[in-house]
């Protein structure tokens, strides 16, 4: 018997972005044709034939030795082809994460390996689809959302492996309504996008499917233990996010400070090198007009009006 909560968050949907209703979504017990839906979507153009059948494993992979690192991945499963499949979700940016995902891809490949002497290394292919809650730059004048990574020959583009295959979609790019969503893809990044922001399921997404995503999204279904996973991850969110945005201040911070002393250093070292140089040629201005004979009064009325007209003297103060 579930047990609801009294307190939810603000919004009807939960957002799918966050690791705990991402999972519950598409990676629960019996829940089986969501995932496949959400495979196929993002990774057709990638695939021999269509996914009819997967089962859903462990996460956890364990490091080969005591030194190795384990991985605990978001959703990991088979299909009925033997290819595997590793599903991500990420909040947090990461400056190395395209290397943590073969990283990933490497444990998996170990993972798959039958121990014994008579194994050949003829690993079943492997896909890594990563959805990307934060913008990640795959080149200069590279907008599309979505970026498939291979390995090819360099000299025959044409010519590919499909050993190993990386899917990163950038949810941040995406910024179409669900007026402009005609595509399978298009409306399931809509829904991931959007679904905690939204009131009631919109009309457009229609079937099945779609019901099925946001009745498991709905918070008022959720039992107290779900919600209570819920709220942590929305506050690890917002502390991600509270982190983030006063590192980005503090670093505004600094670099002004920075620059504000590299030109003080600047304008006193500039102010010094001109000082210098007005002081030396006063100095040999007076040697010249001792050599002319002249002393006293003279001496000084004409050093006067030479620093009326000096070039440098008027630099100086019009400074």
């Amino acid at each position: 018997m579930k047990t609801y909560s009294k307190l939810a968050p603000k919004g009807k949907f939960a957002q799918l972005t966050l690791d705990f209703p991402f999972k519950k979504t598409f990676a629960s017990e019996g829940g089986e044709n969501l995932l496949i839906a959400l495979l196929n979507a993002f990774l057709e153009r990638k695939l021999a034939h269509p996914i009819t059948q997967v089962i859903i494993q462990n996460p956890y992979i364990q490091g080969q030795t005591k030194a190795n690192r384990d991985a605990i991945l978001d959703i990991r499963c088979q299909d009925s082809m033997g290819n595997r499949f590793i599903v991500e979700m990420q909040i947090g940016r990461q400056e190395h994460f395209i290397k943590r995902v073969i990283y990933y891809l490497s444990m998996a490949i170990a993972d798959s390996a039958h121990k014994g002497e008579d194994w050949d290394f003829n690993f079943p292919n492997l896909y890594s689809l990563n959805f990307l809650n934060y913008d990640l730059c795959f080149g200069k004048g590279n907008d599309g959302v979505v970026q498939y990574l291979c390995l090819c020959n360099e000299e025959h583009p044409e010519i590919r492996y499909d050993y190993l295959n990386l899917v990163f979609v950038r949810l941040a790019r995406f910024n179409k309504s669900i007026k402009e969503c005609y595509s399978f893809q298009d409306k399931l990044l809509f829904t991931l996008c959007n679904a905690h922001k939204l009131k009631e399921k919109p009309k457009e997404l229609e079937g099945e499917l779609f019901d099925r995503i946001f009745e498991i999204a709905r918070i008022s279904n959720f039992t107290a233990k779900e919600l209570s996973e819920y709220e942590a991850n929305r506050m690890n969110m917002l502390d991600y996010n509270a982190s983030m945005k006063f590192a980005r201040k503090e670093g505004l911070a600094k670099g002004e400070a920075i620059g504000v002393a590299r030109g003080e250093a600047r304008g006193l070292a500039r102010g010094k090198a001109m000082g210098i140089a007005i002081g030396e040629a006063r100095l040999n201005r007076v040697k010249e007009l001792i050599k002319l004979g002249l002393s006293g009064n003279d001496l000084l009325r004409t050093i006067e009006e030479d620093n009326e007209t000096n070039p440098l003297h008027a630099n100086k103060r019009r400074r």
